[in-house]
């Protein structure tokens, strides 16, 4: 790769259009159903939004917390999308890029749906979108994810969508519920991964043509 993509851009749209979602930084008067799906199920959120968990309680708390996400946005510090339904505007999921490291760039991407079961396809979906944006606005040359090997959306999704499983930190997490050390799995997509799964989506299209 002849390019080094070591800084991020000023400006890119903030807004992701799919076939079936809308993908967009949160804004005032989402705080309801934003606290909504946090509280829903808390162990799925585990281990990257465990300080969301503890920091949402009462709605008070997700206005703050969205006030936060927007400010980090404005700033470069995060990006965090909302997920809608276009059809019914309903709110289904949460998608984030951070711990942003300028030097290389790369950053952390995380994220959680409601009913993970039914949403998989939908959650795909989702991340592709996010995953355009962050290595070709954004300008990233990797992205990882870390979750548990009990987060089955997660490890599903990684894998369906190109990230490389990269190892596993043994004994690395707490429980929030209980005292177990839990094993974090790392997943890991650089910019030449992505490239090839792009290119590979690619001829798989004109195949189909």
């Amino acid at each position: 790769m002849s390019i080094l993509y070591n800084t991020l851009p000023d400006a890119f749209d903030e807004q992701l259009k799919t076939e079936h979602l809308l993908i967009r930084p949160y804004a005032e008067g989402d705080e309801q159903e934003f606290m909504r799906l946090i509280q829903e199920d808390a162990s799925a959120l585990s281990p990257a939004f465990t300080g969301r968990v503890a920091r949402v309680r009462v709605l008070e708390d997700a206005r703050i917390q969205l006030a936060q996400l927007r400010s980090d946005w404005d700033n470069r510090k995060q990006f965090d999308f909302g997920v809608w339904l276009r059809e019914s505007n309903t709110y289904i999921g949460d998608i984030t890029l951070k711990n942003i490291d300028r030097s290389v760039p790369k950053a952390e991407t995380a994220l959680y749906f409601t009913s993970w079961a039914d949403m998989l396809d939908l959650a795909q979906e989702a991340f592709k979108a996010v995953l355009h944006f962050a290595f070709e606005e954004v300008k990233l040359n990797k992205l990882y994810m870390r979750c548990t090997k009990y987060n089955n959306g997660c490890v599903q999704l990684a894998e369906s969508c190109g990230f490389v499983k990269e190892g596993i930190f043994r004994s690395d997490f707490r429980g929030a519920d209980s005292e177990e050390l839990l094993d974090l799995i790392y997943y890991g997509m650089t910019r030449d991964d992505y490239e090839q799964e792009t290119q590979l989506k690619e001829r798989n299209s004109q195949e189909v043509l």
